[in-house]
């Protein structure tokens, strides 16, 4: 069973890399994926309400898709907040994720913190981009005063440093020794890393993610399967599959 954390779509063609709805699904079909976490490609987006409608409306299509929202504080925080509001309460979403990297700020600065708020005051997930290629607006320890603020808040580590060379892993699993409230999304960084995290902090804290379409589906499998044929089954199930059931699904260990 598989459950792939981290994939985007959009209903738009503005990126050499976009994939619609029905394209990813297929690509998971393909690739025996059972269940996937999707939230929208932000590369060229400038509003993203209409991105977030796309992907309620996706996910109600096709039954593999948990729908995740987005956030954007460049938007204004008024919007920013709106549209938790509206990803939380009208479209039944478990959490939204703040791109700092992407969108060009501080995931801990005062507009991201209040928008963050919103998100725990509704009982929401909160998902960082946490990567290396932007290292200061999406360090880990930004995250940690994120946590530090909501200890009762799940927040979802995605890519856990990684997205480019040389990751941040070693940050990430830091900081997370600490917040146990805290889920690495080991997708866009080198299996290797995923394991060290494993090691250190459980099996039952990393999930698997391919951040498909940017990074090949095929090829994260593979590094997955390879990484993980020293652990047990249990263990391989939970990275795998079983954490994000837990999580995302309710359901039981």
């Amino acid at each position: 069973m598989i459950f792939d954390c981290d994939s985007h779509l959009s209903p738009y063609r503005n990126h050499a890399k976009a994939i619609d709805a029905a394209g990813l699904n297929n690509l998971f079909e393909e690739a025996g994926v059972e269940r996937a976490l999707i939230w929208l490609m932000p590369q060229g987006v400038d509003d993203v309400s209409e991105s977030n409608r796309y992907v309620h409306q996706s996910a109600r299509r096709y039954p593999r898709f948990l729908p995740f929202g987005w956030t954007n504080v460049a938007e204004g925080l008024g919007k920013a907040k709106d549209e938790v509001k509206r990803c939380l309460l009208e479209y039944g979403f478990p959490g939204v994720k703040l791109n700092g990297a992407q969108n060009e700020y501080a995931i801990d600065c005062r507009e991201a913190m209040l928008v963050c708020e919103t998100i725990a005051r509704y009982d929401g997930m909160i998902a960082f981009h946490i990567g290396a290629d932007s290292p200061d607006f999406t360090s880990a320890y930004r995250a940690a005063n994120v946590a530090r603020a909501f200890p009762e808040t799940t927040i979802l580590m995605v890519h856990m440093g990684g997205a480019a060379e040389p990751d941040r892993a070693h940050e990430v699993i830091e900081v997370a020794k600490v917040h146990p409230k805290m889920m690495l999304i080991g997708s866009a960084i080198a299996a290797q890393r995923v394991k060290q995290a494993i090691d250190i902090l459980g099996s039952e804290r990393v999930l698997y993610g391919s951040d498909s379409p940017f990074h090949s589906l095929d090829t994260a499998l593979a590094d997955y399967a390879s990484m993980l044929n020293e652990y047990s089954e249990i263990q391989r199930d939970m990275v795998m599959y079983e954490n994000a059931a837990r999580i995302f699904l309710g359901q039981p260990d």
